[in-house]
């Protein structure tokens, strides 16, 4: 039999527990935010060129490719030209990784609620299908570090409702998002793109917090990021 991803698994769920979610969020339901409504983002953008520094020393050939490290990502990462370099995730921290970037580690130390925090890299001509994320539980930020200098042609997309925002990534500049609106990203240019990945909790108020911790704790321990933990392992073996 197939295993199931957790995605599948919590499937008949995710819309009741997004609906709580969403009664005591402290931000309303929409695709993009302006991020500065997250105080930690000007602190990312003030250094966004010393965080740059750091990812561009590392070849986007010398990340690994989402879908060789995370089989639960499965459709979306089929096109091995997008790679990730874990830096933390759902507590644990990749501190190989973490050495290579000594700036980016201490600045993504001081994001209060954070889930995850890596470089996501689309070599030349990579696609993601559209595609939606697991829980509104969740904001994922983009702060944009190298973009191909043809950027109209490297961009992430987001459907709400009858809008489709387009939004192609500018140098040192960030992008706030709830993934669970439909989303795809292109790169139909020649050079590589880098940007610091970051997913927080969403600001809600109790009982949704408490929710989110219980949800959050069984991620953590889920096939899901357990899988990652031991690829990523296999890999310094």
């Amino acid at each position: 039999m197939k295993k199931k991803t957790l995605y599948h698994l919590t499937k008949n769920l995710r819309d009741r527990i997004d609906t709580f979610i969403m009664r005591f969020s402290m931000l309303p339901d929409q695709a993009l935010f302006d991020p500065h409504v997250m105080q930690w983002v000007r602190d990312l953008e003030q250094n966004w060129e010393r965080i740059r520094d750091e990812a561009l020393q590392m070849a986007a050939t010398d990340i690994p490719s989402l879908g060789d490290i995370s089989p639960d990502h499965g459709r979306i990462a089929a096109d091995r030209r997008w790679r990730s370099f874990f830096l933390e995730g759902y507590g644990y921290r990749r501190q190989e990784n973490r050495a290579h970037v000594p700036t980016t580690a201490a600045l993504i130390d001081r994001i209060p609620n954070l889930c995850t925090a890596s470089f996501s890299v689309l070599e030349a001509g990579c696609h993601i299908p559209r595609h939606r994320g697991m829980t509104k539980g969740m904001l994922t930020y983009h702060l944009a570090l190298h973009v191909p200098a043809d950027r109209e042609n490297c961009w992430i997309q987001f459907e709400e409702g009858d809008r489709l925002h387009v939004c192609p990534w500018t140098a040192g500049k960030s992008i706030l998002f709830d993934d669970t609106y439909n989303h795809e990203v292109w790169n139909n240019t020649t050079d590589t793109r880098y940007v610091l990945l970051i997913q927080v909790r969403r600001p809600c108020r109790w009982p949704a917090r408490l929710l989110m911790e219980v949800f959050f704790l069984g991620v953590r321990y889920s096939r899901f990021v357990q899988d990652i933990r031991k690829n990523l392992d296999r890999r310094q073996a």
